[in-house]
């Protein structure tokens, strides 16, 4: 197979993501000082002399040498919400050198604690929004990322393109792909590799050549299909022509961002930490619910009588819906919806399914109909914009739900869960989640529980500050509501 992406190596000296990333950055640290002190200017007291912070700027090659130091450049291999934890300790760090650099020069008096605070937490906020934006430009660029020759077999290869392509902001893209085979046909010139002759010097002489038609790329192997034997002898071959092997895995267990590796006196093992068990991380995501929900109560307030109101005049019924779900624990909890449905939702239900075929089976695969016949014109619109679930904030409140988590289980589909309803017992359901920000109802219902594994296996705060930041552009895209 050809190339895929193809780098534009001749201006690769100025524009690679390393560079690019490093500016992104710059530009961030630079307009949060520089709108901590515009909101200094404007607001405040007293005179101000806006030349004396461009001093402040001798400091900011130390931010990025902290950024560095904390392996966010490229940081192509972090999930999303480690660089946001990293990028927010960098810009911590710098911070608190910065002013100790003013208190030991004997300068407190001179620069204002408003701007030096101010430009502290607006910093947290746009260095990941400015990576965020260059990600999002450069994404199309052939010399964003770093080239990935995908070894496979067949029957991945097609899936794990498409998720690349997705995910091409990220700053890994499949350059060129290798067939894995299990057969053996000496004379197949295609691009493949015959695990049944990994011994015979031809297949070293194969990966060599392909290690120098895709110069400085790394090596990313599937082997979910293949037999342990054969694992256990591509890997050190593959090795010997590439700088860097990146191997996947089928298992679930596996795909946590704790997970390390440690010594010990017995040998090398992984080592795996469970957030969730962690007391002292738990009291912190329920203070982080209920900040962020009597936040949320206030705006709550300001528009239930708005939304009350356009429900009562379109249909007949009560303007709040109560479901059962499946909360934490298997406890059957009832959320609170703003009512979408006009009233005999159900029976007009198995009418549409009994007499659209089509429509049965999209109902069979997702439990969700994309043209749904039960929704008034009310509550299609707040399907679409998301605000039918403010009401679980009181749940939030009530401690029944959390603000983060996985989807609310409806009861009629604790049977399609199979063994991801054990992990997801684990966890309080929640008001947005992975589901809400990964394409909601455009994904399969498979996909939908591997969230749930990723979830519960990933969780931290930082992952729910991070999915809460993501659910704000996604609600205003409406991208899977209905």
């Amino acid at each position: 197979m050809a190339r895929l992406l193809k780098p534009t190596s001749a201006l690769s000296f100025l524009f690679n993501t390393r560079s690019v990333l490093l500016l992104a950055d710059l530009c961030g640290l630079i307009s949060s000082l520089g709108l901590a002190l515009l909101l200094r200017v404007t607001i405040g007291e007293g005179s101000l002399s806006p030349s004396l912070y461009f001093h402040l700027g001798g400091a900011i090659p130390f931010f990025l040498l902290l950024y560095a130091a904390l392996e966010l450049y490229p940081g192509v291999f972090l999930p999303p919400h480690v660089e946001l934890k990293r990028l927010s300790l960098g810009s911590s760090l710098g911070f608190a050198f910065l002013n100790l650099l003013i208190f030991l020069g004997k300068q407190g008096e001179m620069y204002s604690r408003f701007v030096l605070i101010g430009g502290w937490l607006l910093s947290v906020f746009l260095v990941p929004l400015a990576r965020y934006g260059v990600r999002t430009l450069c994404a199309k660029r052939a010399w964003w990322g770093y080239p990935v020759l995908l070894l496979a077999p067949e029957n991945r290869i097609a899936d794990t393109l498409v998720i690349f392509r997705e995910q091409r902001r990220r700053g890994l893209y499949i350059t060129g792909v290798v067939t894995l085979k299990e057969g053996e046909t000496a004379s197949d010139a295609s691009l493949s590799l015959h695990l049944a002759a990994l011994a015979r010097p031809e297949t070293g002489e194969r990966l060599a050549a392909l290690a120098k038609a895709y110069p400085g790329s790394m090596a990313l192997v599937l082997t979910e299909d293949l037999p342990p034997q054969t694992r256990q002898e591509i890997i050190p071959l593959i090795t010997k022509y590439f700088h860097r092997i990146l191997v996947r895995t089928s298992a679930f267990w596996l795909r946590q961002s704790s997970l390390r590796i440690a010594f010990l006196p017995c040998g090398q093992v992984l080592t795996l930490r469970q957030n969730l068990l962690d007391p002292a991380r738990m009291r912190v995501k329920r203070l982080l619910d209920i900040v962020f929900c009597l936040a949320g109560g206030i705006v709550l307030i300001l528009i239930i009588p708005v939304i009350a109101l356009c429900i009562r005049l379109e249909s007949k019924g009560p303007i709040f819906f109560r479901h059962a779900r499946i909360g934490s624990g298997g406890k059957i909890i009832r959320i609170f919806k703003f009512r979408t449905m006009v009233a005999d939702a159900e029976e007009r239900l198995r009418a549409t399914l009994d007499a659209d075929q089509a429509l049965r089976e999209e109902w069979e695969a997702t439990q969700k109909l994309s043209r749904d016949p039960r929704l008034t014109r009310v509550g299609a619109f707040l399907r679409a914009s998301s605000l039918d679930e403010l009401p679980q904030i009181f749940n939030v409140l009530k401690g029944e739900m959390s603000l983060v988590g996985p989807r609310p289980v409806p009861l009629h589909e604790e049977a399609l869960y199979g063994d991801a309803f054990e992990l997801y017992c684990r966890v309080k359901p929640g008001i947005t989640g992975l589901w809400q920000i990964s394409g909601r109802n455009d994904i399969s219902y498979a996909k939908r529980l591997e969230t749930v594994y990723e979830y519960v296996y990933n969780w931290s705060v930082w992952l729910d500050i991070y999915i809460i930041m993501r659910t704000v552009p996604v609600v205003l895209s409406g991208k899977g509501a209905y």
